[in-house]
C-alpha cells in the first residue's frame, strides 16, 4: 500500500472477507482521509497486517527522478504516482512521450522493468549498473554493489518549505555530483525488441559535457543488453522450506540477477543478463 494515491493491492480471499464488513467499517472510519487509509483500517479490524511491497511508489518528489528509477528495489515495479510533478523520465521527450517510451520495455518484459543488475569489467576497470528498460550507468573504477543500491539524490522534496523535515526520506541516499564530469556516463533506452529467446534492448549515450573520460568509456556510444524474460514464480525463485507438523509452507525470495560484459569494442558494448550461479558474487575480480 502506497498511502496517498500510489495504489494498494489485496488478495481475492481478503477482498471477499472485506466485502462482508465494508459498509459497517466505513461508518466507523469515514473521518479518515482517502480510500487507502480507510481500507487499511478495515483490513486491520479483520486481523490482517500490512505487507511491505517496495514496488508501490507514492513518488512524493519533484524534479529529476533518475536517481530513484535507476536504483529500484529488488521487487517488481507496481505503480508510479505523482509523475505529473516530476520532470520527463527520458531526455528530449515530454512527459507523455517518456512514459510511452518506458512502456515499450514494460510490454516486452513487465517483471524486469527497472530491475537493477551490476557487472564488472576487470580488464578495463569498469563498473556497469543496468536498470533494465530505462538506463545504464558506466563508472570508471570499482564501485561496490552495496553503494550502487542506494538512490542518488537527483530529485527534490515534495514540499518546498526548505525545512529539515521536508527534506527527509525513508530510504538511503547518496550524493549526486554537481560536477557533471564526475558523474557516471549514462545511456538511456533507445529501443527494445522481443524474440523467442528473450529480448534485446539498446541504450544510447547521453552527451551532456565535454568531459575527459577513460579510454574504455571515451568512445562508447551504444550498449546492447540481451536477457531472457523474467519469470519470478519459476526459475528466478530461491525456495525456503519451513516444515510444520500440519503443513509445508513454501516461501520464495527473489534473487538479483548477474550480468556479463561479452564484448567491448570501440564505440559499443554488449551485455547479457542471466541467473547468478550458486555462490556467485556480484563483485569485481581483483
Amino acid at each position: 500500500m502506497a498511502f496517498g494515491g500510489g495504489g494498494f493491492a489485496i488478495s481475492h480471499s481478503l477482498a471477499t472477507a472485506l466485502a462482508r464488513v465494508f459498509d459497517s467499517c466505513l461508518m466507523r472510519y469515514g473521518h479518515l482521509y482517502g480510500s487507502d487509509a480507510r481500507v487499511f483500517a478495515c483490513v486491520a479490524e479483520l486481523g490482517v497486517g500490512l505487507t511491505h511491497e517496495p514496488g508501490f511508489h507514492q513518488v512524493d518528489m519533484r524534479g529529476n527522478l533518475f536517481g530513484m528509477l535507476s536504483a529500484h528495489p529488488l521487487s517488481p515495479l507496481v505503480s508510479l504516482h505523482h509523475l505529473e510533478a516530476a520532470d520527463p523520465i527520458f531526455p528530449n521527450m515530454n512527459k507523455t512521450q517518456a512514459l510511452d517510451h518506458l512502456f515499450e520495455a514494460v510490454n516486452v518484459d513487465p517483471a524486469r522493468i527497472l530491475q537493477q543488475t551490476v557487472c564488472y569489467d576487470s580488464l578495463h576497470s569498469l563498473t556497469v549498473s543496468v536498470a533494465w528498460g530505462y538506463a545504464i550507468q558506466v563508472y570508471a573504477g570499482n564501485e561496490l554493489l552495496s553503494d550502487l543500491l542506494s538512490l542518488q539524490k537527483t530529485f527534490m522534496p515534495w514540499r518546498r518549505s526548505g525545512s529539515i523535515e521536508a527534506s527527509q526520506f525513508m530510504f538511503n541516499m547518496r550524493d549526486y555530483p554537481r560536477d557533471k564530469c564526475k558523474r557516471p556516463t549514462v545511456f538511456f533506452l533507445e529501443s527494445v525488441v522481443s524474440n523467442s529467446h528473450g529480448s534485446s534492448s539498446n541504450y544510447t549515450r547521453l552527451n551532456v559535457e565535454n568531459c575527459s573520460k577513460e579510454n574504455a568509456i571515451k568512445n562508447l556510444k551504444q550498449i546492447r543488453v540481451f536477457s531472457q524474460k523474467l519469470e519470478l514464480d519459476a526459475e528466478e525463485s530461491m525456495p525456503l522450506i519451513n516444515y510444520c507438523p500440519l503443513v509445508i509452507i513454501q516461501m520464495k525470495a527473489q534473487r538479483r540477477q548477474c550480468c556479463e560484459i561479452l564484448s567491448l569494442f570501440d564505440d559499443s558494448m554488449t551485455i547479457t543478463i542471466r541467473r547468478c550461479r550458486d555462490s556467485e558474487l556480484i563483485s569485481m575480480n581483483i
